[in-house]
């Protein structure tokens, strides 16, 4: 069996169709059936079961599919580390983004652009467990997160630190003031940022429980923009990032400074520990973050 093949039984596995995995790897349908029957022979077990057209992995065609990924995924990262050679970097770079997060993304892209213009660019915006997945696969070599974050096995690279702000509607009796305290939140009708894997409703949660406050929560939501927009219509106030305000600022919105408090927000930079980057990620980290030197294999 060799990588070819285990090719094959990956597009088989994840497309659960032999019509729809020849039509991926671009080959005609019974030349690929006959593969699949070769690799079963061959290993002497059945690795998926037939239900019309519809195949279903088997025990044992799991076990094949876990290792499939690694090995192919070794072999890939093999061959880009010996044909990746001297300063002139082209190729792609893959980046994931926490919801909460995308808004720094175009301004670093087009200074990264800027030094490295052969660089072509796949964006990816999930959860922290998409995050962790798609990392964990390789669709995407580092993102881009909110801190704090639960991504396992990664290294973690902070970024700038930056305070929170407090934005409310034109409606609100707060428009046109230019601070609040962190206490006075609390009463305010408000929208919190809430994403899975992501500590920032916690770090909120947390700070107003050591003022003696339980905030007035009416809605929790993973989108900024979302978030912005019903602050606009009224429905309540919320704490961003002040990133988040400067890029998502409106006449109909207001911006306070919070005081008596001294928490805080940091995206960072993020990629798996112990597993071969691209020279493009590589490039990419060490820009917004000079002095980074533990890049894995």
């Amino acid at each position: 069996m060799d990588i070819r093949q285990l090719r094959y039984f990956i597009a088989i596995a994840e497309e659960g169709q032999i019509t729809s995995a020849a039509r991926r790897l671009r080959m005609a349908q019974p030349p690929l059936s006959q593969q699949l029957k070769q690799m079963e022979e061959e290993l002497g077990v059945s690795l998926v079961e037939r239900t019309g057209k519809k195949i279903s992995l088997t025990q044992a065609g799991h076990a094949l599919y876990k290792q499939a990924l690694n090995l192919v995924h070794q072999m890939e990262e093999a061959l880009a580390e010996v044909k990746e050679t001297g300063e002139g970097v082209r190729g792609v770079l893959s980046i994931g983004v926490s919801a909460l997060s995308s808004y720094g993304l175009p301004d670093q892209i087009r200074q990264f652009q800027a030094r490295y213009p052969l660089i072509t660019y796949k964006v990816w915006k999930g959860d922290t467990q998409l995050l962790s997945q798609w990392l964990e696969q390789r669709t995407i070599e580092v993102a881009i997160v909110r801190l704090p974050h639960s991504l396992a096995h990664c290294t973690t690279i902070p970024l700038v630190e930056e305070s929170f702000v407090l934005i409310v509607p034109a409606s609100s009796p707060l428009f046109g003031q230019s601070q609040i305290q962190m206490r006075d939140i609390a009463h305010l009708p408000l929208i919190m940022p809430s994403t899975p894997g992501l500590g920032i409703y916690e770090l909120l949660v947390k700070e107003f429980a050591s003022l003696g406050v339980h905030p007035h929560v009416i809605c929790e939501c993973p989108d900024l923009p979302l978030i912005v927009s019903m602050v606009r219509a009224g429905i309540g106030s919320s704490i961003v990032p002040r990133s988040a305000w400067e890029t998502q600022s409106h006449a109909q919105l207001g911006c306070l400074e919070i005081t008596g408090t001294s928490i805080a927000s940091s995206s960072a930079i993020v990629w798996q520990s112990e597993r071969h980057l691209s020279k493009a990620a590589r490039h990419f980290i060490e820009m917004f973050a000079p002095g980074a030197e533990r890049f894995g294999r």
